[in-house]
């Protein structure tokens, strides 16, 4: 075998044995909603892939674990909790919020029947995927619309959208907070909505992705290519609603074409976030504002925000591309 042959013969082995070796990029969601379809059509799209990344979309219920994946290191990114990631952040976590596709708590508050009006919870139980969760926050903005004390309620920790849905359905729950299209297939069973918690006006990072500060530092260049297919996904999503409809029933198990077009409208229409997704601080100051604690009351919105990486990505030009 000549040199020549040698060399491209041991290049070749090389080059195979890295790409067959190379382990995914673990990305988590923390939600089976529709809030999660600019991930899943990303993904779905193979986005991700044209920019030379190989990803993984792990299910992780709830915010808080999903942060304690991250932290542990074994996940890079992470779609869905914003609660979870500033608490965790003030107390000295390195994680960021670098893109968000939702400014409104998109929760319905689901209860039996029986419940008519909001003063019918007193003394009754409610779920909430996680307490310190989104669903927890958005319980709590209702109950101050409505005049009501959180002490005058039991809230249930269910730690998922699917368990909160079941437990309602099972009358374990009197009432839930839940997404789409969980709220939708309770509707359809006779439940009643008690509120539409992303029709009260407020401000809020729903669907922020996040990653951890030293991820960015040491890689830097990853995560503006992760950030690139993240935003054709977004775009894929505003733009294909077929294609979209499809990735959403395989993500969330819905085949009810009704079901589904209400999904899509939420997601695809009327909550898809700003035309470039960086993160609203106002969005972020409205989390400060409900934690109680003196680090809350001294933080500044933009210590928890990085939207340098899709400003360095318009600057670039991508989205006039598009």
């Amino acid at each position: 075998m000549t040199t020549r042959r040698l060399l491209l013969f041991v290049l070749l082995a090389m080059f195979f044995a890295a790409h067959a070796s190379a382990a995914p990029i673990h990305v988590a969601y923390s939600a089976i909603s529709g809030a999660m379809a600019p991930l899943w059509v990303a993904q779905d799209g193979d986005y991700f892939r044209r920019e030379g990344l190989e990803t993984q979309l792990l299910y992780i219920g709830g915010g808080s674990l999903l942060i304690q994946s991250m932290l542990g290191g074994d996940v890079p990114f992470a779609y869905g909790p914003s609660v979870p990631v500033v608490n965790a952040s003030l107390r000295g976590a390195d994680l960021v919020l670098i893109a968000n596709t939702g400014n409104a708590m998109v929760f319905s508050i689901m209860s039996r029947p029986e419940i008519k009006s909001p003063a019918d919870l007193k003394g009754k139980k409610i779920g909430v995927t996680r307490l310190g969760g989104s669903t927890d926050l958005a319980l709590d903005f209702a109950l101050d619309r409505w005049g009501l004390q959180r002490r005058e309620l039991t809230v249930v920790q269910t730690g998922g959208m699917p368990e909160s849905l079941a437990g309602l359905g099972s009358g374990a729950l009197d009432a839930s907070v839940l997404s789409p299209p969980s709220n939708f297939r309770a509707k359809k069973t006779g439940l009643h909505e008690l509120a539409d918690v992303g029709q009260m006006g407020i401000v809020f990072p729903n669907t922020p992705l996040s990653a951890r500060r030293s991820t960015i530092r040491a890689n830097r260049d990853t995560v503006v290519k992760f950030l690139r297919g993240f935003s054709l996904g977004v775009q894929r999503l505003r733009s294909d609603r077929d294609f979209s409809m499809k990735v959403l029933s395989r993500y969330t198990r819905v085949t009810d074409p009704e079901i589904l077009g209400e999904l899509y409208q939420v997601y695809g229409v009327r909550h898809t976030g700003d035309p470039i997704s960086y993160v609203r601080p106002e969005g972020v100051e409205r989390i400060l504002k409900t934690i109680d604690a003196r680090e809350a009351r001294d933080a500044k919105a933009g210590d928890f925000i990085d939207n340098t990486l899709l400003k360095e990505i318009e600057q670039s030009g991508f989205f006039r591309k598009r």
